[in-house]
């Protein structure tokens, strides 16, 4: 029997050897054709199909997923957050509560962005507006020790994710870079003087959204690593105390004399207003009265003399 099957299988197979030999031709012609990219793409492609077969002998999806975070350049993007707080505060001594607010800052490690400060005649520090910038990793302490710097009237905290936008920025600042080294290796290559204005003009401009998008990441990056508090410091001014109505006759007799008193008061003020027209009115009718007077006096005819 096996005798029998060895001279067709031999036969078979030179069979196959002779169909595939004219398609190994052809995949040698073209492989010989091809250019240094081509070779380069196709070793790729090779190492992409060796990196599946390698994930695909794993034992589950698990491990694939564990063999895929190991793999060197795979990283996990953090977290982004832009934290925000409020603080008001009132204090017996602005300047000693100042201070403070200094000693926490520094234990924290941050510093001073804004400062707005008011005293008043005496030059004693009544308000004191100041915005601060700490670490975003010590935001929650920096929060809780402001807070407790005098005595708190109001705290407010707030958290904003830009994840999302922090990773749109950096898969567009991929692509312009990319774009612009396209336009360079065009610039080089391009002879015509009207093609090679057109990719200089798309250069610049492919230049100038790559620098908005990194100053976009510098600003995002600057308010995702530093958290922004803003803590207000008012005078605590001590209250009158409140008037108790005394009742009865006392009672009586004090809301008398108090209503006397602001009889006579007004009297007086009213008297004041109306002196000063009462002495222009007599400097000016006097001498006018006087004037007249005097005339109508001329004016009389005399009696006749009796005889």
């Amino acid at each position: 029997m096996d005798i029998a099957t060895s001279p067709t299988m031999a036969r078979a197979h030179r069979g196959s050897l002779l169909v595939a030999a004219p398609v190994l031709a052809v995949l040698v012609l073209s492989g010989c054709g091809s250019d240094s990219s081509g070779t380069a793409a196709g070793a790729s492609d090779a190492g992409s199909l060796a990196q599946d077969s390698n994930l695909g002998n794993t034992a589950n999806g698990k491990a694939a997923a564990e063999v895929a975070q190991k793999a060197p350049g795979s990283e996990v993007q953090r977290r982004a957050v832009i934290s925000t707080g409020t603080i008001a505060l009132t204090s017996s001594d602005v300047a000693a509560t100042r201070a403070r607010l200094d000693a926490v800052l520094a234990k924290d490690g941050g510093r001073v962005a804004d400062e707005d400060t008011a005293t008043d005649d005496r030059g004693t520090l009544t308000h004191s507006h100041l915005v601060v910038r700490v670490p975003s990793d010590r935001f929650d302490g920096a929060m809780t020790s402001l807070s407790e710097i005098a005595s708190l009237r109001t705290a407010s905290r707030k958290a904003e994710d830009v994840t999302t936008q922090v990773i749109d920025l950096q898969a567009r600042i991929a692509a312009e870079r990319a774009g612009v080294r396209r336009l360079r290796a065009l610039v080089s290559q391009t002879a015509n003087l009207r093609a090679l204005l057109d990719v200089e003009r798309a250069l610049t401009e492919r230049q100038g959204e790559l620098e908005s998008l990194r100053q976009q990441r510098v600003y995002l990056a600057d308010r995702t690593s530093l958290a922004t508090i803003t803590v207000d410091v008012a005078l605590r001014t001590t209250p009158a105390p409140p008037q108790v109505a005394a009742g009865g006759f006392v009672g009586g007799l004090g809301h008398g004399w108090n209503a006397l008193v602001a009889v006579v008061t007004g009297l007086l003020v009213g008297l004041g207003a109306l002196l000063p027209f009462a002495v222009a009115g007599a400097l000016v009718g006097v001498p006018a009265w006087l004037v007249v007077r005097r005339m109508r006096r001329t004016r009389r005819p005399r009696a006749p003399a009796e005889s």
